[in-house]
């Protein structure tokens, strides 16, 4: 091929065009040569620089690049009153615009910049204005593009190299080729290009680039370049009009079940829900059927995906690189700060000619305006898939209003897609998404080794004198809130409150700590441990000052255990995340420790023994737990639970009226403790537990039926 096979247009605008998927990418895949004039040096311009350059590396083209460091009014005034030298100031702005990675494709484009300077394919120079008043910036913008059979590409215009250019502002460029009839234009501004150079240009000085500089760059230097970066990252390459963008990984082998699952989607209208227990590959399911919605429709496909937590959108965003295109993340802490001008740009090109695109959102996001403003715009008629995971969030008031009923393509996920104690929120997900396609549960993967097994160990801890004072205070205040409504038991929102309390009560019993030392103790050597705090208060053992329970016991790991810990939640960021679980997987971290953030979609495989320290009763929540801990890991063979199971007071204290004040909390522990245990190797220890349990209480009764009535006396 050459530049006469590619489609080129006299004029980009950010309104009509992707200027890097449009233009930049198809030409340099053809370029052997290309001599770049651009403005300020900063990492975004070397990032977008560098799209398109693994195929001039792979062909051993040349790339000449002449720039300008960002200089402040103060730097200009420094030099030119001789208060600093130029080539000082100049390092120390380039150095300054330089920063670390953000993501794996930043690392790769870095990597392709530092290995073609390193072989000699790729050179720096920096421009700036000089007379006789003293030194200023220059900020041209021109570019020349050669192909091996020597035509010629010319452009020039507002398209400036740097992180908002090509991303966020609003650009324009004028193309040029020298066989339309623009051979002057492409020829002068060649020239023009040429002799900045070679430092030929009257009012311009070009100048070496530091060493420093170069130096620093060569830090980013790999042994091998990954030459699909451009496909991964932008969903094209140079055979874009032959190849599919939404694909399945060749990596990638489809159970049995999930191909049932992907059958009885299309066959309910491509609508419906997966229940599929936590780590049976819910994600890859949902993605092989918008592969195949794709593939039907011709890849005019526009996928939302919606998630309960920002660090699930990055779990996400790394599945879906490799089934289809880049997606767009649409959140509060994004790292693409103009995702809202990107989102709409990508509604306006897949209403005017069908381009893909994907957005990766969080809950909350998904509520508001931008999200909204688009979603509902498009027509039934229309291509659009929406895929929630975690879907028993949307059967809440809030959010079940915005599910849009204008998306004819649908995808519920969850393990647990049945609401606690809330039949109308489960009534409105099966309403919008449709029937189950797939009911694969956890005794089921572990049967058929999706998942491993475990065995399940219950550990009962009781409150102290002062606490279960508290605890029967917060009971006896909470009888006055229970009202009658409909027919139903419900309890106020004021009683709500002292629910709240009364469960952090629990959760942070002060026995907790001593418990969990004690059994810790013999995994010291150990690695791979996972400890679930609750979201609650505990005291600390020298000031006596209340601190979060999951810093209590992360400290009370690292220095009076020897052993090494770190917390994980949602207060790190992605890359700290992508470190913590990098570090606990080599061993470096012995044990994590975790609260609300893993419950949902976090995927660390190789945890071997788990600590529940949190009194879950919501079986959503500790049903996810359990899946997390389960998932197949070369580094396991069999998982060790250890749940704490926190009741009011000692089993030798019970006495018989005590029953009826400790009931919800005696039955909802009965309950984790019988689902838990029934699945598990040794369930015979759980058994005996339940047995224990009822006889102090002087209670028989069948769990489930149990728990069942509960949720029917409460609605």
């Amino acid at each position: 091929m050459s530049f006469k096979d590619i489609n080129i247009n006299f004029n980009y605008r950010s309104d009509e065009n992707d200027i890097t998927r449009d233009f930049y990418i198809p030409v340099l895949y053809e370029s052997r040569k290309y001599k770049r004039a651009v403005g300020y040096f900063s990492t975004s311009a070397l990032l977008k620089m560098s799209v398109g350059l693994v195929e001039m590396e792979r062909n051993n083209g040349k790339v000449q690049i002449i720039c300008s460091p960002k200089l402040s009014r103060e730097d200009i005034e420094a030099i030119n009153k001789g208060y600093e030298s130029r080539e000082k100031i100049f390092s120390h702005c380039l150095e300054c615009n330089l920063r670390e990675p953000l993501n794996y494709f930043e690392e790769e484009r870095l990597n392709i910049v530092a290995t073609m300077i390193a072989e000699g394919m790729l050179e720096l120079k920096i421009a700036f204005m000089e007379d006789e008043n003293g030194i200023n910036l220059y900020h041209e913008k021109i570019g020349v593009f050669e192909d091996e059979l020597g035509n010629k590409i010319a452009f020039t215009g507002s398209s400036n190299e740097t992180e908002n250019a090509l991303e966020s502002n609003f650009e324009s460029i004028y193309v040029f080729c020298d066989w339309k009839e623009s051979e002057n234009f492409v020829e002068t501004t060649e020239d023009n290009f040429d002799r900045m150079w070679m430092d030929s240009t009257n009012k311009l000085k070009i100048i070496p680039f530091p060493d420093v500089v170069i130096d620093k760059l060569m830090q980013y230097k790999k042994e091998t370049i990954d030459r699909q970066i451009d496909e991964k990252e932008f969903g094209l390459n140079k055979e874009e009009s032959t190849k599919k963008i939404f694909k399945i990984p060749d990596n990638v082998s489809l159970r049995n079940y999930q191909e049932e699952a992907i059958e009885n989607w299309k066959k309910q209208n491509c609508r419906g829900i997966f229940s599929m227990c936590t780590g049976s590959g819910k994600s890859f399911t949902a993605l092989a059927c918008m592969v195949e919605l794709a593939q039907e429709k011709k890849e005019k496909l526009a996928t939302f995906i919606v998630c309960p937590y920002i660090h699930l959108v990055g779990q996400w965003e790394e599945d879906v690189v490799e089934w289809g295109c880049i997606p767009i993340i649409a959140h509060s802490k994004s790292l693409d700060k103009n995702w809202k001008e990107n989102l709409t740009k990508a509604y306006k090109r897949f209403k005017r000619d069908g381009r893909p695109f994907i957005c990766i959102t969080t809950n909350d996001t998904f509520a508001g305006d931008e999200i909204q403003n688009i979603i509902t715009r498009f027509n039934e008629e229309e291509n659009v898939l929406l895929i929630v995971d975690e879907a028993h969030n949307f059967g809440a008031k809030r959010l079940s209003r915005l599910l849009p009923e204008n998306v004819n393509y649908r995808i519920a996920l969850s393990a647990t897609i049945e609401r606690h104690m809330d039949k109308k929120g489960t009534g409105k997900i099966f309403d919008y998404f449709g029937d189950e396609c797939v009911v694969y549960g956890l005794e089921q993967a572990i049967k058929e080794g999706t998942l491993c097994p475990y065995n399940y160990y219950p550990i009962l801890v009781y409150l102290e004198e002062d606490e279960l004072n508290q605890y029967m205070e917060l009971t006896k205040k909470l009888s006055r809130f229970i009202v009658e409504e409909n027919g139903k038991t419900k309890i106020s929102e004021e009683g709500q409150l002292l629910l709240f309390k009364r469960a952090r009560l629990l959760a942070g019993a002060r026995n907790k700590r001593s418990t969990l030392k004690k059994y810790l103790e013999k995994y010291q050597r150990d690695d791979s441990i996972l400890v679930y705090c609750g979201a609650t208060s505990m005291e600390d053992e020298e000031t006596g000052e209340l601190v979060r329970q999951i810093d209590g016991i992360t400290d009370m790991i690292n220095q009076k255990m020897d052993m090494r810990a770190h917390k994980f939640t949602s207060e790190e960021n992605l890359k700290e995340r992508q470190q913590i679980k990098e570090y606990f997987q080599s061993g470096i971290y012995q044990v994590i420790t975790a609260i609300k953030c893993l419950d949902e979609g976090v995927n660390i495989p190789g945890i071997k023994t788990a600590f529940i320290m949190s009194s879950s009763r919501n079986p959503k929540e500790f049903i996810q737990r359990r899946g997390r801990l389960l998932r197949k890991s070369s580094n396991k063979e069999i998982a060790e639970i250890y749940d704490f199971i926190t009741l009011p007071r000692d089993l030798k204290m019970v006495d018989y009226e005590d029953f009826e004040k400790d009931k919800s909390i005696v039955v909802g522990e009965l309950f984790r403790i019988n689902e838990f245990g029934t699945l598990a190797n040794n369930n015979i220890i759980a058994k005996s537990q339940m047995t224990d349990i009822m006889n102090a209480y002087n209670v028989y009764f069948d769990i489930e039926n149990e728990m069942k009535k509960m949720e029917d006396y409460y609605d």
